[in-house]
């Protein structure tokens, strides 16, 4: 008997001292929103913050969440106010528009894109290049794991694929690029997803491409390109690029084939550098490989002509800059004239009452 009373003693003090802390939560809440309401709103968002540590309401920190992250956003932290959201969709999912907050998100991420920053320290602000640095990839890579299917996800995603290629992490941008073309076919940046993805790919291929799978993939999305916009400006330079593919796979062969023939294993080399000629005649390597394989085969007789290999350069429109109107025909002593003063053209003067009107 006397057991159960200490035990049901126990869980009333318990409920007591809870209700106690949720009660001094509100008042601190309270206090918080006064500050809010006079325009201080660091202040309140630290406010918030102790309410959301003292309460045992999950309501009530979810609510101390939500006015954190208006009160950092109004103080110009934009990171903390990343923080508050993601705190409440993770730990408060029920309390939670995660679709709303998700985009709140996404718009964070796209402010600093656009270079805004958060302060390193609140009372140093006015110092411009004090900050927190750049956040902008931590934060699309949660929004998109929030919502990877909203409105905004496809734009989200070839931004957190160029931060990845900026910060050096190719393989990983060019995995996020293949999501952005496989999952949002129908979306307006598709075709700039494919020519972002087969760009990344030729540089792959230029760190390491033992097999040629990363130029093959290239060679693959720029044909898959052509065929779903074949009237894109942008085919010049799928052309130019699928030229650049040829080269590459026929300099590969033609090393390959160099190497067996230093080891002297000709029958090898003169595979490699016959495919160069049937594969890839156009090729910036064929008349080296032509002329390599003529060397080592004697019975083989070059061709006449090798395909025009084709301009690796874009077409550059130039035009001429016109010139200047002059108000004046005649300045003194130009070409040998002796005259003492300018003479002005009265075409371009018709207010003096001598030229047209």
């Amino acid at each position: 008997m006397k057991k159960s009373f200490l035990s049901f003693f126990s869980l009333f003090m318990l409920c007591a001292m809870a209700a106690a802390d949720d009660a001094e939560a509100v008042r601190r809440y309270e206090d918080g929103y006064d500050l809010y309401g006079k325009g201080d709103y660091y202040h309140a968002a630290k406010k918030f913050e102790e309410v959301e540590i003292e309460a045992d309401s999950p309501l009530i920190r979810s609510n101390a969440l939500r006015a954190q992250a208006g009160a950092w956003r109004m103080s110009g932290m934009i990171y903390r106010e990343f923080q508050a959201l993601e705190k409440l969709m993770t730990l408060y999912p029920e309390f939670a528009d995660v679709a709303i907050l998700a985009t709140r998100e996404y718009e964070i991420a796209e402010s600093y894109v656009d270079g805004e920053r958060e302060p390193a320290f609140w009372h140093l602000r006015w110092i411009p290049w004090l900050d927190t640095g750049d956040k902008g990839l931590e934060i699309f890579t949660q929004a998109l794991a929030h919502a990877p299917f909203a409105e905004w996800a496809p734009k989200a995603r070839m931004r957190r694929a160029w931060l990845l290629d900026q910060d050096g992490q190719k393989v990983e941008s060019v995995e996020e690029l293949r999501i952005v073309v496989r999952d949002y076919p129908h979306d307006s940046i598709h075709k700039y997803a494919m020519l972002s993805l087969a760009n990344g790919l030729f540089d792959l291929a230029e760190r390491g491409d033992g097999d040629g799978a990363h130029l093959r993939e290239a060679h693959q999305v720029l044909r898959d390109f052509q065929k779903q916009y074949p009237d894109a400006t942008e085919n010049g330079w799928v052309r130019r690029r699928l030229l650049s593919y040829k080269d590459a796979q026929a300099k590969r062969l033609y090393e390959m084939a160099q190497y067996y023939r230093k080891e002297g294993r000709t029958d090898a080399a003169e595979r490699y550098l016959a495919k160069v000629l049937i594969d890839y005649p156009d090729s910036e390597s064929a008349p080296d490989s032509e002329e390599a394989l003529a060397e080592l085969d004697k019975s083989y007789v070059p061709d006449a002509f090798l395909p025009d290999a084709g301009s690796r350069l874009p077409r550059i429109h130039t035009y001429q800059i016109p010139g200047e109107a002059s108000g004046i025909l005649l300045n003194p002593g130009e070409n040998g004239n002796h005259y003492m003063l300018m003479v002005p053209d009265l075409h371009l003067h018709p207010e003096d009452g001598k030229g047209e009107k």
